[in-house]
């Protein structure tokens, strides 16, 4: 990977096909994939050659059994991921007779294809699970807010090229995905606000919330913005960098900072700029991590533990991933630790 020594800062307009307006996007499906009855055969034959090897999705990689009418879906996806939209709803896994364990090879089976998966936790799993803990981010600084049903505000993930998420259950009511183009909310800071622009090119500490990170503190810094190549880049989580300053020797937000991600708050719940979409069983939604900042609604679920809400998660690199600059780049280098022995 290739970094520059210095940076440009844009200040004109950023166009092209990632730069959309929710509103629109709502009124067309560019975003939505619906898998074929032989994408569908081709699924549950890998999940089958998988379990009856014995393998778990840690184990799948893109050789495993390679995929044969899903690769040009995969790489499709993959091209609108990077170069288009920056997101893509692969809509209509039948997950009829598939447990938690098979769903999860077959999603971890298209997501290999697209990426190399990230670790997400100590034990080294590359397949996180999203379901309410009972946990209070409110009163508790170190709970993460997938572990809850309350709303989480616009922001993107670390580390990572790629998120990714598969419904295999929904709530009893509630859980909404939000999404926005981090570019099309560049260009609104640049037309009503352009005094704060420089601002996203400096460094942001970020609070790692009882994350290990290879920096040796409890909090990481790294630019928000990376123009490499050709390629526009742009992170946020406003909640992560205004609590930062709890650690002791971690400098606080500047007001100029506290400013553009106070507004890039305001302008990422716009209803003109967002864009709203209901996750379906056997949705599997893909989100570029550098160009769109995703939320979800509160929700509420069922009382009974197997109808509860669940969503999996993939990390990744992109096979086809940009280059980003050299104080921007972080992938791979959070690592989840236990804080107590439930693996909490």
């Amino acid at each position: 990977m290739t970094t520059p020594t210095t940076e440009t800062i844009v200040r004109t307009p950023i166009t092209g096909r990632g730069a959309w307006m929710g509103a629109e996007l709502a009124r067309s499906d560019d975003w939505l994939v619906p898998l074929s009855e032989e994408h569908q055969h081709e699924l549950r034959g890998f999940i089958s050659r998988a379990k009856a090897k014995g393998l778990t999705p840690q184990d799948i990689g893109p050789e495993t059994f390679p995929l044969r009418t899903l690769a040009p879906v995969v790489e499709a996806v993959e091209d609108e991921i990077e170069n288009g939209l920056g997101l893509v709803v692969l809509r209509g896994l039948d997950l009829t007779g598939l447990s938690a364990e098979d769903a999860g090879i077959g999603y971890f089976a298209i997501g290999a294809a697209m990426g190399r998966p990230i670790r997400q936790n100590a034990k080294g799993h590359m397949l996180g699970h999203i379901q309410d803990t009972g946990w209070d981010i409110m009163t508790d600084p170190n709970v993460r807010g997938y572990q809850t049903r309350i709303a989480l505000p616009f922001h993107t993930d670390t580390s990572t090229d790629l998120l990714s998420l598969l419904c295999y259950r929904k709530a009893k009511s509630g859980g909404k995905s939000s999404l926005a183009s981090l570019l099309t909310i560049y260009n609104r800071v640049l037309e009503t606000a352009p005094e704060l622009i420089d601002a996203l090119y400096e460094r942001f500490h970020y609070d790692c919330r009882e994350e290990g990170h290879t920096d040796g503190t409890p909090y990481y810094s790294r630019a928000a913005t990376s123009v490499c190549e050709g390629k526009f880049s742009l992170r946020h989580n406003s909640g992560y960098a205004k609590t930062a300053a709890r650690h002791e020797g971690c400098p606080p937000l500047r007001g100029a900072q506290r400013e553009v991600m106070d507004l890039i708050d305001r302008l990422s719940f716009d209803e003109e700029i967002r864009f709203d979409v209901q996750l379906e069983e056997g949705d599997m939604i893909f989100i570029n991590n550098y160009q769109v900042v995703h939320a979800r609604s509160a929700f509420e679920d069922h009382e009974e533990p197997d109808r509860k809400r669940h969503l999996m998660r993939l990390w990744l690199y992109l096979h086809s991933g940009r280059a980003l600059a050299a104080d921007f780049d972080n992938r791979d280098t959070i690592v989840t630790t236990e804080r107590d022995g439930s693996g909490r």
